[in-house]
Order: C-alpha cells, then structure tokens, then sequence
C-alpha cells in the first residue's frame, strides 16, 4: 500500500516575519546589504545624471530632486513640463537607447504628460511631475491650487 504524496507548499513570509528577518542579520550580512544599497545608488545616480540633457530636450526640466535611501535606494525628481519638437523627443529617445534607467525616466514622464493633457481641474495646475527612479519607476503628478487668478 502507497502512500499518498502532499505537496509542500511554500510558505509566504509576511512583511513583518521579513523585516525581523533582516534585523536578525549578522553584522556581515547586514554590511553586504549596506554596501549593495550604496552600489545601487552609485550606479542609479550616474544614470540619472547622464540623463537629465537628454531629458531637458525632450521637455522636462529638473527643479529638484531626493535620495530615499533602503535596501533598495531610490532618486525621487520633480520635474516641470515644457513644449518640446517631434525632433526633439526623438534625439532625446536616441541619446538614451543605451541608458536604461534614463529610458525608463522618459517613457514614465511621457506617459505621465499624457494624464496631464488630459486632466483638467478648476482652479488647479499642475506644478510637477514626480518620478522614483529606482527598480521600478514611478511617476505621480502634483497639482496645486492655480494661483494666476485666471
């Protein structure tokens, strides 16, 4: 007589059983992480900043921007929109075929001028596109309240 198989199913750690995981890390683990985290960044920030020209030409000016620093560090830009040719969005997707992260930053923000056009609130403008560059990136319009009186 046979017995029959049970398959094992995986078991999901919840959020908080991973996060006492990582605090549970040796010294080393932990300091593998950290220096990860810095590379990441290192490698992130110097494709960020290779993209900004190409960027600016597609019409997207940078007015600021912020480091979340993690396990996984990630360049939050603001950017402020302006009129740019065909021309000019198609030198810019040019300049960054090779720039993966500057290619992704372009795509989101242009996505992102598309909800733009089409979103119209009264009273309200928006003052900037917010972009995550990280793993993966994210983009969240902010509007503010239109103070030109028109």
């Amino acid at each position: 007589m046979t017995t029959p198989k049970h398959d094992a199913k995986p078991t999901q750690k919840s959020l908080v059983e991973h996060a006492k995981g990582i605090a549970a890390l040796p010294g080393e683990k932990f300091a593998e992480l950290k220096a990860f985290g810095a590379e990441k960044l290192d490698q992130t920030m110097s494709a960020f900043l290779a993209a900004l020209p190409a960027l600016r030409r597609a019409g997207y000016e940078l007015r600021e921007f912020e480091i979340e620093l993690g396990i996984t560090p990630k360049i939050i830009a603001h950017f402020a929109p302006h009129p740019a040719s065909d021309e000019d969005l198609a030198a810019a997707r040019e300049a960054l075929k090779d720039n993966k992260i500057g290619a992704s930053m372009l795509g989101v923000l242009r996505r992102a001028g598309d909800v733009h056009r089409r979103v119209r609130v009264p009273g309200f403008e928006c003052a900037h596109m917010e972009i995550d560059v990280g793993v993966i990136p994210a983009v969240r319009l902010r509007y503010r309240t239109d103070t030109s009186g028109a």
